[in-house]
């Protein structure tokens, strides 16, 4: 199908939902209705990405027209990836075919030394720039030489030298040593050289093309006079250089067509709800009607009401009471656990100011009840003693412990606040199980629809291992 009859389909399908694809839909709506439409939960890490790209109310309401555009732009660029994953394959595969052609003449004639060394055996040199580090002021060059070979670089400007030039030295041994040297005009004229070095063949016995920043330095191998930006591969046998061309280049097709299959499986996944093969089957569990969408959109509105962010403002400001008293309390006694609970609590808002997540309010409001348990056994132990001086401290010790008495109680007290708060909050959500999607809670709890795993189609979870293609190719595009 054209782009044009995927996205006649794909409103065709979100019809079911609403005639009006500019109404403003939440977030959670949109999610259950691919749910319905996919008859299993829809992958929530890949919605997620779609949705993070969409344009969105305050109140974190889309429409379905954005929706299908966010869709139909996530499948470009997946379509984009793919042609050009293509187009590297068919030309991967033709280097296999040149290297396999070209391999079948060369095992029949060539030819090794003593030193099981091919004949024709050569290293490729190729000398690209330099960053000059001696004193002067003439054009500087460069000298190789290999036995009586000798080759030099044409004159370059001191300042930014380039050269971009490539030689060859015939290998007979692999004993050989090849050594460079650096001069400018004035140190010909004295016969002198502004640095050399020496370059170890063993180094490059793999035949791999080697990049190297080479040290040019003085006889006595102390001061630096030049580094230099050069490419050295060594062929010691053609044969052996093919047949691992072929398996390198065989691995990356390989490896290529698996990310080409897996951005064709992340198209699926995208579109598994718009499929018509799934359009006749009906879940309940996913059931979501036109109807229903206004309801569900008020339900959705607790996250996002003010009188919701008011609750939130209270609970952070008592948080923040809570830390000041626990801090001035630490003067006296640890309040180990109060500060974990401040920790998580703080770093929570921080990172969550609209507590869209009732997990966190159960974490919270556990983590809290538990320093009050702690708390009522300390006011057992200690306050009748601490407030009526039974063991005769000294005033300012007992003045001291009285001060810590009062101000646990006051501690107590927040606690019970931020523990009604956050119950208040929790209840203003009418629904609070179904209508909220925690990816922390199915992690900890299990899938909030209890769907047989024997029962799901696992092709088409291929992208819960692949959505990090999506990710990139996505952000490169959107």
């Amino acid at each position: 199908m054209n782009q044009a009859q995927i996205i006649h389909q794909v409103q065709q399908v979100f019809n079911k939902l609403s005639q009006n694809h500019s109404q403003q839909i939440s977030k959670e709506t949109i999610i259950r209705f691919l749910d319905q439409q996919s008859n299993k939960m829809y992958d929530r890490v890949l919605f997620e990405q779609l949705y993070s790209r969409m344009q969105k109310t305050d109140n974190g309401l889309i429409t379905i027209n954005d929706f299908i555009s966010i869709l139909m732009e996530a499948l470009q660029s997946l379509k984009n990836k793919i042609s050009i994953l293509e187009q590297q394959v068919a030309q991967k595969q033709l280097k296999v075919e040149d290297d396999q052609l070209y391999l079948q003449q060369l095992q029949s004639t060539e030819e090794y030394n003593s030193h099981k060394i091919c004949k024709g055996s050569k290293i490729r040199i190729t000398i690209f720039d330099a960053k000059i580090q001696f004193p002067g002021n003439t054009r500087v060059a460069i000298i190789l030489g290999c036995d009586d070979i000798k080759y030099s670089t044409k004159p370059a400007n001191r300042q930014n030298p380039v050269w971009n030039e490539k030689f060859e030295f015939n290998i007979n041994t692999g004993d050989e040593e090849i050594y460079i040297v650096i001069l400018d005009e004035e140190l010909i004229e004295k016969q002198e050289i502004g640095g050399q070095a020496k370059l170890n063949l063993k180094e490059f016995y793999d035949q791999k093309p080697h990049d190297r920043q080479l040290q040019l330095k003085d006889k006595y191998g102390v001061v630096l006079y030049s580094i230099l930006n050069l490419r050295v591969q060594w062929i010691h046998s053609q044969t052996k250089y093919f047949k691992e061309s072929i398996k390198e280049n065989q691995q990356v097709i390989d490896d290529l067509s698996q990310d080409i299959n897996e951005y064709k499986s992340d198209i699926l996944q995208l579109f598994y709800p718009f499929d018509e093969k799934h359009q006749n089957q009906t879940n309940e569990k996913y059931l979501v009607t036109e109807q229903s969408t206004i309801q569900q959109i008020h339900d959705f509105q607790f996250y996002d009401t003010s009188q919701a962010q008011l609750w939130v403002k209270l609970a952070l400001t008592f948080t923040l009471i809570y830390f000041i008293l626990v801090l001035i309390t630490n003067l006296f006694k640890t309040q180990f656990v109060d500060l974990i609970v401040l920790f998580y609590s703080l770093f929570y808002y921080m990172n969550n100011n609209k507590l869209q997540s009732l997990l966190h309010f159960k974490i919270i409001s556990a983590m809290i009840i538990v320093t009050i348990i702690f708390d009522i056994v300390w006011f057992v132990i200690y306050t009748n003693p601490w407030t009526t001086n039974s063991v005769l401290f000294f005033q300012l010790e007992h003045n001291l412990q009285m001060y810590e008495v009062i101000i646990s109680y006051i501690l107590l007290g927040i606690k019970v606040i931020l523990l009604t708060i956050y119950a208040n909050l929790y209840l203003m959500c009418p629904d609070k199980r179904v209508n909220i999607y925690d990816a922390q809670y199915e992690m900890i709890f299990g899938p909030h629809l209890q769907i047989s795993l024997e029962n799901q189609d696992q092709d088409a979870y291929s992208f819960r291992n692949t959505n990090h293609y999506l990710h990139q190719s996505f952000s490169k595009n959107i």
